[in-house]
């Protein structure tokens, strides 16, 4: 096997252009390592601060084994730059692996990868990579390497409630709350005597920005008044959603949808789906149809719809809120892997970041810390 270095976001154009074998002959994949959804994190992170691409590409002979998409970017703290490298798409995506193939040694590639990594220490002083599926290909490499490298850490971060769809719809619906579910169809008859309840999925790319925008506006006024005001505020977050969403759908892995009633949008849900596994990512309704539970009546037209698709999976994604489990799910869990080497400029973070983690610092430097980071990676 031979390793290369690219340093440019284009390349992974060349390297990762079709999906349906990425999907097919490649562990623990996932919708978020979609080369569309990576180009549309790429266009919004470099719009936010100055991100470095550090792409890995493994091959033997003329076949891709291995694609680690990287970046590094810089952090002053005290007067001092530290290069973090993370993986592309870190933060928005719920899922990040590296990209391995089947039909060679996963051990192997992931060894040669380290190497250069380790190498390469000089280029980077703390390694993070976080929302690794716990079990995974990945997290069970990583994990062996936890005896021998006292320097990696990993730690169980975030559960990602999730149910299998049964191909018989309902054996699905019988797994639910059965006392929710009578209430959620005690809610739909009530709001279909008042008018007529649709849900539709759009379709055509001309349909995506005016359904995005209402679901920015719905997002927003339904988060005004709380302590978490909606992140669609600000148009760098508006202008990187409806991108992904017009890409994602060009590689027909968007799943917008929404209802309506009376012709009305009251709740709308942008998601992603491959045909096997349907990804509930940002959900919003209109707060004036709350008593309805119109938020839960478009989950259960979610599954459904995901059932005649031919979805075996629906995953909730992270968060552990209490309603994803009324529909039957289980949790998997998220881990996160950190990474020191052994210069001096490492060891300074390291220690840096175990006073960030101390009680002395939390009760009286940290928003200090926290605004010296903000100013530093804007």
């Amino acid at each position: 096997m031979n390793i290369y270095e690219h340093n440019d976001i284009s390349s992974l154009d060349k390297i990762l252009n079709n999906w349906s074998e990425l999907n097919k002959d490649y562990h623990d994949i996932t919708i978020f390592q979609d080369v569309n959804w990576l180009k549309s994190w790429w266009e919004y992170k470099t719009k936010q601060r100055t991100i470095i691409p550090y792409i890995l590409e493994i091959k033997q002979s003329n076949e891709i084994v291995g694609v680690f998409p990287l970046y590094i970017h810089v952090i002053t703290l005290a007067g001092v730059n530290f290069r973090i490298l993370k993986p592309v798409g870190s933060e928005l995506s719920d899922y990040l692996v590296p990209i391995l193939s089947k039909n060679y040694s996963a051990e192997e590639a992931l060894n040669l990868v380290f190497a250069k990594i380790m190498k390469d220490k000089t280029n980077w002083d703390y390694f993070d990579w976080g929302n690794i599926p716990e079990y995974s290909c990945f997290d069970k490499f990583l994990n062996k390497k936890l005896s021998s490298n006292s320097k990696l850490k990993r730690n169980r971060i975030e559960a990602c409630p999730y149910f299998k769809i049964n191909k018989d719809i309902m054996k699905t619906i019988n797994n639910f709350d059965q006392k929710w579910l009578k209430d959620i169809y005690y809610k739909e008859r009530k709001i279909k005597r008042s008018g007529k309840l649709v849900y539709q999925k759009v379709i055509t790319e001309e349909e995506i920005e005016p359904i995005m925008k209402k679901l920015f506006d719905l997002h927003c006024k339904r988060w005004e008044k709380t302590d978490t005001p909606s992140r669609f505020q600000s148009a760098t977050e508006r202008d990187f959603l409806l991108s992904a969403a017009i890409n994602l759908h060009k590689a027909k892995l968007l799943h917008l949808s929404y209802l309506s009633h009376n012709d009305e949008i009251i709740a709308i849900h942008f998601g992603m789906s491959d045909g096997k596994k349907f990804y509930y990512y940002i959900p919003t309704f209109d707060m004036n149809f709350a008593k309805y539970s119109v938020g839960q009546l478009l989950i259960y037209n979610l599954i459904l719809q995901a059932g005649r698709e031919g979805c075996d999976v629906f995953d909730f994604l992270r968060g552990n809120e209490a309603y994803k489990y009324k529909w039957g799910a289980s949790n998997r869990y998220n881990v996160r892997y950190i990474c020191f080497n052994r210069t001096i400029k490492s060891t300074l973070f390291k220690y840096m970041l175990k006073t960030y983690d101390s009680k002395f610092f939390n009760d009286n430097l940290q928003p200090l810390f926290l605004n010296r980071i903000s100013k530093s990676t804007s």
